[in-house]
Order: structure tokens, then C-alpha cells, then sequence
């Protein structure tokens, strides 16, 4: 299925790329979006594009097909003449179990190493984000990496290098606002994903007498009961996949794809309002988030031991009916058992106005180590094009290609009733001022770390406490006021709409 057939009738609107239908970061498997740190990936993120006037998500040639004007796009991306005789590609990943485990990724890059006469090695990491930023403290930090969401937009020279101007790559690839700076590119997503959705088991969910999909949090939770009540403990309703850490940053990856508002992030800046404030979206999805998970007997018994891997094959033989995913983690769960067929993805439980609505993200970017040899930079250059463009990785994971024109995986078309956008850059002068602030504070919306906001409202919905749940929304709408307040960068673009 084409891109352009699933975005019927896109409508450019301001920032946004509106795609409808009718009415209605540190893992295993995908990023935190994964991945961004401003989400997509999530990550989701409306901050960590930059100004720019024609951006990816606001242009109608989201659908365009493949022509000789992009493919020249690819074919000026690196220079082979400058890669020599076997040299030696060294690739982080956050996928242990394409490398470590299956090693897929060896096998599939023989091709690439047999063109270019060299050998790619890949290191695998289970904590990737936390472990490769230690590892930038060095210069020694792999050729090839997925770019950590905790590198600031206006650091990225610091440590990657080039890969293009804004506007040529534009061309090709979606999401080129993610990892630039300046209107050059560091990075190109390795591929993209619908965040704001869960992963679920449709047969089980069939067999609990769930007919429709749930539009409100109060819905969802009484479905999750009603599997309770049904297959009475032989069945998890929800999995947690508390101890992974990242798992949370699925939830909070809801925030920006549930509210419809491709500027939300903009938007909470340049109205001073709160992060968290009661009713909105970023409070609303970590409140969902606790009444879940307050709910001991929809959850699993003990999600301080819960197991990331186990539980792929356990939802697809139905022995979990739900996880809150990007859409990344189909292919995982569909390739997890005998059962593929039985794995399907929905909307958020939220409605606004009548709909619902989903983002199309990009999930980690693939950038080049600005410290590795010339020839070394080059043949990087040469893998991430191969990547993208021509492994099976996307396929495999059943994922959103970064190419313009090309396939959609088939499992969206659930998403018909939804309506679909992409967020919106920063505006000139607010260019990284929410992953700046984010950072600063140290409230990390993408992080895992055992002090997180997350982990420990979590832990306080396991105890059905409340009160704390209240107090970390104060600790850290204070922390993100703070400062956002004392961050230079915004007060002089706020003192420019004064």
C-alpha cells in the first residue's frame, strides 16, 4: 500500500500534515522515540525540528512517488570514490536482539560488506541510550550510531557529522527536521512508526466480548476488566514492562499524538502554561498511566520482575491482551509465536471533538561519529543510505519508511477512523528550547533512570497512592517553570512577541 493511499486526502495546514479518515528511547526494540527526547521514538517531537519555512510535515509531496529528482537525492549522498579497500564500519545499535541474539543484521548486511569490500561489526546495547552517551564522553563512540536523544540540537556538531542541507534531503526522506540544526541534517531516521496506539491481542480481546475500540480512558480500563472478569487470571490484561524503564516513555509518548495540536509543544511554551495541568494531554496520559497501574488486578502480579522479552511471545499467544507500543513493536510481537494473525494495533482511548487522532513519528536517527577516519565517514555515509533505502530492516519491522513514495505497512489501515499528523518544527528562536529545558530541569520525559517522574509515579500507582501521584505533578510543573524561566533562549524569543 502506497503512502499516498493511506493519507488520502492530505490537507496542508499550517505545520501540520493532516492525513484523515472519516470521523471518529533506550530499548530493545525502537527508541524511546521513540524516540526523540521531544519524542518520536519516540519520539514525537514538535521542538527538535528548527525554523525553517519548508519543512517535511508540512509539505503535500509527503506522497510523491520515487522520481529521478529524489533518486538523484541518493545518488549524491556519498562519494564512493573516497571509500577504500577493507576498512572496518563499526555500528551501534539498540537492537541486541537483531545482533546479539538472531544476528539478522550480520546476515543482512553480507551484501553491503561484498560491495564495498569491508567489514561492518555491531555492537548491541540493552540500555542504549544511557550507555552510548558515557560513551561520547570519549571519541570513541562506533562509526555508525543511532543518534542518543539526550544530544541538545545546537551540540550536534560537536559530535556527528554532516549528512546534508535541510532542503536537498527534504527531497527524499521524511522527518529531516528531527536531528538538524541550522538547516544541516545529522541524521536520517532509520525508519518511523504511528505512536498513540496500542498493541493488542484481538483475539482475546474478541473473545472478552470487546467489540468496540475504546475512545476514553474510562473505557479502556473497563475493557481491560471485563478480560479480567473473563478468562479470570489466566490471561494479563496489561502488561507493564515496569522494570524496562522505557516502557513508560511508550505512555508519555501518547502526550503529543493524542492531542491532535501539531504545535503542542510550541504552544505550552508560548503560553507559560503549565506541563502537566489537569485535563490536558500530557497530564492526561500519565493519569491513565496510574489508573492502570493502580489497578492491581489488570496488570501483571509483579511488574518489578516483569521480562521485555517473555512478554513478546506471551501477548501473541494471548497470554497478555494489551501493551501501550509504538507500532514498532508489531512485527516483534507478530514474529514472537505461531500466532501473527492474532496481534493488531488501535488508537489511543482519548477522543477530542469526536475523533481520534495518531502522529506519524520518526523513531532513532542514524548519524556518523564526527571523530572516525575521512574514508571511514564516507563508507558511514554509504551504510546509512543502504539502511534505509535498500535493507530489509524496515520491512522486517513492519515499519514507516523515511522515503518518500515508498510502501506502508498494511496493519494502519485500523487506523481509518483516526485522523493522522506530524508535529511541527520549533519556531525560529525556540529551536531546541524544549529538549533544553527538559534536560535543564531534569524532569527527562524520555528518560528511565530509577528518580524519573515516571518510575516513581508508577510505583505510587502500584501502592494507589494518590497524593504522590499530585505531588511529583508539582515537583515537576515547578522543576519545567523554573527552568523554562531562566532559559535565555526563551525569554528572548517570548520578548519578541511582546
Amino acid at each position: 500500500m502506497k503512502l499516498k493511499k493511506i493519507m488520502a486526502g492530505v490537507l496542508s495546514v499550517a505545520t501540520a500534515l493532516s492525513f484523515a479518515g472519516c470521523n471518529s528511547n533506550d530499548n530493545p526494540g525502537n527508541s524511546s522515540n521513540s524516540s526523540n527526547s521531544s519524542s518520536s521514538s519516540s519520539s514525537s517531537s514538535t521542538s527538535s525540528g528548527n525554523s525553517t519555512s519548508d519543512n517535511s510535515t508540512s509539505s503535500t509531496t509527503v506522497d510523491n512517488p520515487i522520481d529521478n529528482e529524489t533518486q538523484s537525492v541518493r545518488d549524491n549522498f556519498f562519494d564512493a570514490s573516497k571509500i577504500t579497500d577493507g576498512l572496518t564500519l563499526k555500528v551501534l545499535t539498540h537492537r541486541t536482539d537483531l545482533c546479539n541474539d538472531s544476528q539478522l543484521l550480520q546476515e543482512w548486511t553480507k551484501e553491503f560488506e561484498e560491495k564495498f569490500n569491508c567489514k561492518v561489526e555491531y555492537q548491541g546495547f540493552t540500555k542504549y541510550s544511557g550507555d552510548v552517551t558515557t560513551m561520547m564522553s570519549t571519541d570513541n563512540y562506533g562509526d555508525v550510531l543511532m543518534i542518543p536523544d539526550q544530544v541538545k540540537l545546537m551540540d550536534l556538531s560537536n559530535f556527528f557529522e554532516p549528512l546534508g542541507d535541510y532542503a536537498t534531503l527534504n527531497e527524499r526522506y521524511f522527518w529531516m527536521d528531527q536531528k538538524m540544526y541550522d538547516n544541516v541534517v545529522y541524521g536520517i531516521p532509520h525508519m518511523g512508526a504511528v505512536s498513540g496506539g496500542l498493541c493488542y491481542n484481538k483475539r482475546i480481546w474478541s473473545e472478552a466480548g470487546v467489540t468496540e475500540i475504546p475512545k476514553t480512558p474510562e473505557d479502556f480500563v473497563a475493557a481491560l476488566k471485563k478480560i479480567k472478569d473473563q478468562f479470570d487470571g489466566e490471561v494479563i490484561p496489561y502488561y507493564t514492562n515496569f522494570n524496562t524503564g522505557w516502557a513508560l516513555a511508550q505512555i508519555i509518548d501518547m502526550s503529543v499524538a493524542v492531542s491532535g495540536n501539531s504545535n503542542i509543544q510550541n504552544d505550552i511554551l508560548t503560553s507559560k502554561r503549565d506541563l502537566f495541568v489537569e485535563g490536558e494531554d500530557y497530564y492526561n496520559t500519565m493519569k491513565l498511566m496510574f489508573d492502570i497501574f493502580k489497578e492491581t488486578d489488570i496488570h501483571e502480579e509483579d511488574p518489578m520482575t516483569g521480562d521485555w522479552e517473555g512478554s513478546k511471545p506471551a501477548i501473541n499467544a494471548g497470554k497478555i491482551a494489551t501493551m501501550i507500543m509504538g507500532s514498532w513493536a508489531v512485527s516483534q510481537f507478530q514474529e514472537a509465536g505461531d500466532n501473527p494473525q492474532d496481534i493488531g494495533y488501535m488508537p489511543a482511548p482519548f477522543t477530542k471533538d469526536g475523533k481520534q487522532y495518531a502522529q506519524s513519528t520518526s523513531d532513532y536517527a542514524l548519524g556518523i561519529n564526527v571523530h572516525s577516519d575521512e574514508a571511514v565517514k564516507e563508507l558511514g555515509k554509504a551504510y546509512i543510505d543502504w539502511f534505509v533505502n535498500d535493507s530489509p530492516y524496515i520491512s522486517y519491522n513492519k515499519g514507516v519508511s523515511p522515503v518518500r513514495g515508498a510502501e506502508m505497512p498494511d496493519y494502519l489501515e485500523a487506523f481509518s477512523d483516526c485522523e493522522f499528523f506530524v508535529a511541527a518544527p520549533a519556531p525560529e528562536g525556540l529551536v531546541g528550547v524544549w529538549d533544553a529545558i527538559n534536560n535543564d530541569s531534569e524532569i527527562g520525559l524520555y528518560n528511565d533512570d530509577a528518580a524519573n517522574f515516571k518510575i516513581r509515579m508508577a510505583e505510587a500507582a502500584f501502592k494507589n497512592d494518590e497524593a504522590t501521584f499530585k505531588a511529583i505533578i508539582d515537583e515537576c510543573n515547578k522543576k519545567w517553570a523554573e527552568t523554562r524561566d531562566a532559559n535565555e533562549d526563551y525569554n528572548a524569543y517570548m520578548a519578541t512577541l511582546s
